[in-house]
């Protein structure tokens, strides 16, 4: 299984880039050819408002060759290029392989908390998903720790001071193309 998390700035107006990508791209990205799985985690308003929010998303497909056949596809050149180009900053955009780790628990509900940092600050139970380069500055190492708590004001005070390095955010699973699928 290849599974993917990015990180990406936004373009042009944030608030216009966030409700589009929450309520137009993810149906016009889980038609790419080959996907079995595709997360927004969704970063909660008070990310927004103090500007450190990026859009973070997670794909799955079967493999490698399966994930780079996707990316280019005409599909995804004539209909996916041109609706992320409109709301993200993808000449800034990092995504990594995940090559290790559950990332348990499963965020069904609650809210998420991904550390893109070698340790993460006590107070909750994180778990690491190892990485095939190394997370974005200020973040450091090859791990995103995840952690999945009852309330967005539980979360904001985990990271409170890692600016940058720390997101909070509300994960949303898209019904997957294969009955198959289910994420990890």
């Amino acid at each position: 299984m290849q599974h993917r998390i990015f990180l990406v700035p936004p373009h042009g107006d944030p608030e216009d880039g966030r409700v589009h990508w929450e309520r137009r791209h993810g149906d016009l990205f889980t038609a790419t050819p080959g996907l079995l799985g595709y997360r927004q985690n969704r970063p909660v308003a008070e990310e927004w408002a103090r500007g450190t929010a990026r859009f973070c998303s997670e794909t799955w497909f079967a493999d490698r060759d399966a994930e780079r056949r996707a990316y280019s596809s005409a599909y995804y050149r004539d209909v996916v290029t041109p609706d992320e180009v409109s709301f993200l900053d993808r000449d800034a955009a990092w995504s990594a392989a995940v090559v290790g780790g559950s990332g348990k628990p499963d965020p069904a509900g609650g809210v998420r908390v991904l550390w893109f940092d070698d340790s993460p600050p006590p107070g909750a139970r994180w778990h690491p998903l190892e990485l095939s380069r190394p997370v974005p500055p200020p973040g450091r190492g090859t791990r995103v720790y995840t952690a999945l708590v009852a309330e967005a004001a539980e979360a904001l005070s985990l990271t409170r001071g890692a600016e940058g390095a720390a997101l909070v955010c509300r994960p949303v699973t898209f019904a997957a193309p294969s009955p198959k699928w289910s994420p990890r």
